[in-house]
Formats: C-alpha cells, sequence, structure tokens
C-alpha cells in the first residue's frame, strides 16, 4: 500500500511531458473477393501468376502506437511509432508483420529517423489511388510500391504544403544473382532515394526518384541487377466532392551480365461525391514493357458509403488483359481477367 501511494504522489511530481501517453491507433479492412485470371502483380510471366478464387481478404489492417516527447534540449524531441500489420483472416503463418516503425528526432532541421519505412517512391502515391488496399490496389501495374527496411530518413519542415525527404539503406550484404552473374551489396546507400511534395487542400503533386536493385524471375531464369525509379503524381480537388489524379512511373532495370529493360506504369483515377455519405469512383492503370514484351491493363470502378466517422462500405468490380508474348518462346499469353469485391474499413 505505502508503494503504491509513493507511486502516485512521485508521479503527480513529475512535468505533465514526462507523462504524455503515446496514441493508439488502427484500422481493420476485411473484404469478400472473387477473381478471375486476374493479375497477383504486375510482373506476370506466366499464368501461375493470375488469380481465380473466392478470397476473404485482410487488407493491410494493421494496429499501432506512435507519440512524440520534448527532450532536455530547447526545438528537440523524440518521434517514435511502431506499426505491426495484423492477419485478421488468419491467412499468414505470422499474426504481426513489421510496418512504417521508426525511432528518431524531430529539430529545427527537420525529422531524422531510422528503422522500417515506405519508400520515397512509394509515399509519393499520395491519396491518387482511389482503389488503395484493396484487390484493385494500384500496385497490380507498379513495381515499386516497396516498404523499405533498414532506413535512415529525412524529412523537412513543411514549407507553405512543401515537404522534401530523403532515404537511404544499406544492403547489410545482400548477394544478389548467382555465380558469375552475382554481385554483393555491402554499402550504406545501396538504397536511396529523394521526393519533393506539395500537399494543400486543392492539390496534391509528388516527384520522387530511387536507385536501388532487385531480383525478377521470369520462366526460366532469374535477373538480379540494379533498379532505377522515377514517379510523378498529380491530385487535384476540383471541388468539394470531385478528385481528379494521374500517376506516371518509369522503371529501369539493368540485370547483371544482362540487357537493360524499361516498364512504364500509369494511372488516371477520379471520384465523385453524391453526398456527405456515398461517392462513386473509377480508374485505369496501365503496365507497358517492350524489353519484357509485358501489357497489363486494369479499369476499376467502386463506389464506398460512409457509415459512421470511422467506418466504410466499399464495393467494387475490375476489368483486366494480362499480354505476355516473349520472342522465340512458347510461354506466351494473353488472358482477360476479373476481380469482384465488397469489404468494410473501421478505423480507431
Amino acid at each position: 500500500m505505502k508503494k503504491h501511494l509513493l507511486a502516485l504522489a512521485v508521479s503527480a511530481a513529475l512535468p505533465v511531458s514526462a507523462l504524455a501517453a503515446p496514441t493508439f491507433y488502427g484500422k481493420i479492412n476485411l473484404s469478400v473477393d472473387k477473381t478471375s485470371d486476374y493479375p497477383e502483380g504486375p510482373l506476370v510471366f506466366n499464368e501461375d501468376d493470375l488469380s481465380d478464387a473466392w478470397f476473404v481478404s485482410s487488407n493491410s489492417s494493421r494496429l499501432g502506437v506512435r507519440g512524440e516527447e520534448p527532450l532536455d534540449f530547447d526545438n528537440l524531441s523524440v518521434i517514435y511509432q511502431y506499426e505491426a500489420g495484423y492477419d485478421v483472416d488468419g491467412d499468414s503463418s505470422s499474426t504481426f508483420s513489421t510496418r512504417n516503425s521508426f525511432l528518431g528526432l524531430s529539430t529545427v532541421a527537420g525529422k531524422f529517423f531510422a528503422g522500417r519505412f515506405d519508400s520515397v517512391v512509394k509515399d509519393a502515391e499520395g491519396w491518387v489511388d482511389q482503389f488503395n488496399e484493396t484487390v484493385a490496389d494500384m500496385d497490380v501495374v507498379f513495381l515499386t510500391q516497396n516498404r523499405n527496411s533498414n532506413t535512415l530518413n529525412w524529412e523537412s519542415p513543411e514549407l507553405s504544403g512543401l515537404v522534401i525527404r530523403a532515404q537511404i539503406a544499406p544492403g547489410e550484404g545482400d548477394e544478389i544473382g548467382t555465380a558469375p552473374d552475382n554481385e554483393l551489396k555491402d554499402g550504406l546507400t545501396d538504397t536511396w532515394g529523394v521526393s519533393a511534395t506539395l500537399d494543400n487542400d486543392a492539390l496534391y503533386a509528388a516527384l520522387a526518384y530511387e536507385s536501388s536493385y532487385d531480383e525478377v524471375t521470369v520462366p526460366g531464369v532469374t535477373f538480379a541487377g540494379d533498379r532505377d525509379a522515377l514517379r510523378g503524381t498529380f491530385g487535384v480537388q476540383a471541388t468539394d466532392s470531385v478528385q481528379l489524379g494521374v500517376i506516371a512511373e518509369q522503371v529501369t532495370f539493368d540485370p547483371i551480365g544482362g540487357d537493360e529493360a524499361d516498364l512504364m506504369s500509369y494511372l488516371v483515377s477520379g471520384r465523385v461525391g453524391l453526398n456527405d455519405r456515398l461517392g462513386v469512383k473509377a480508374q485505369a492503370g496501365l503496365l507497358d514493357s517492350s524489353d519484357l514484351e509485358l501489357d497489363v491493363q486494369v479499369i476499376t470502378l467502386g463506389m464506398d458509403y460512409k457509415l459512421g466517422d470511422q467506418t466504410t462500405a466499399y464495393g467494387l468490380l475490375s476489368a483486366s488483359d494480362t499480354d505476355y508474348d516473349p520472342d522465340g518462346t512458347a510461354n506466351d499469353f494473353d488472358e482477360s481477367g476479373n476481380a469482384f469485391s465488397v469489404g468494410m474499413v473501421h478505423k480507431f
């Protein structure tokens, strides 16, 4: 009893800032999906990469805790976040996975932090992907939707809505490729990127560049090498109820001992709010690479309905066309597909 009273007395004597509690937050996004010959990702080199089944899907559901505490120096605070992906539908052998998580400092020169965090290119999508975190997410046709591990980050102070971001990440001894076409990634900046983002009430615009490395598998062959990506995003709130956006991305893949390949991805999207609760939206995405003889097209229509301040129901229909036609092989195919989804999102 005395220990309990002593703890209360000590707590009462501490400054309020020392007792500030972190913010706990989360989101559950569950849907029922039906796919038929629908691409599972942008690199579709055989028909096994096309999905055909019913699913109950946990779409990037998450739990997190974050906060900021002033330190014993003027204009200096510690910032922290731990965010875990939560497997609500139970498909994964791991209940939790690490999402954006970091520890760092907030200063007059900006924020400096380390951990696992979205690449500058992924971050530059903004709100333009109208079907984000659904079966028709833009990652069906975009190659660089990456969350990078082992990152060091800087984010500038905001100036009239403009923010500059920079990110580096060591390869930590990753070996890509197989001998003799192999390479060791053991530098500090094996991945690096920079972006500029303008975000205000009426306009979203971003330009981002990242240099990194990757492995790409086509039937019978795995190519490993450097990858450069340049993304531009533009979105406008035309009125209080109308959103229009476009994203364009160029990716150059330079495999060790192989020929360079270019890929272009595009997205055009729009949403119209019919009233305070109901919105209708449409989106078209395209990935095209003449070097890989690959073409993926996706068109999606959908709607969302606000059930409450933190809860939204949604539905979508998506149609796809996937064409892989490499010269001199028998692995070519041209498949039309579709996807259907109804779901609900609750944020807390």
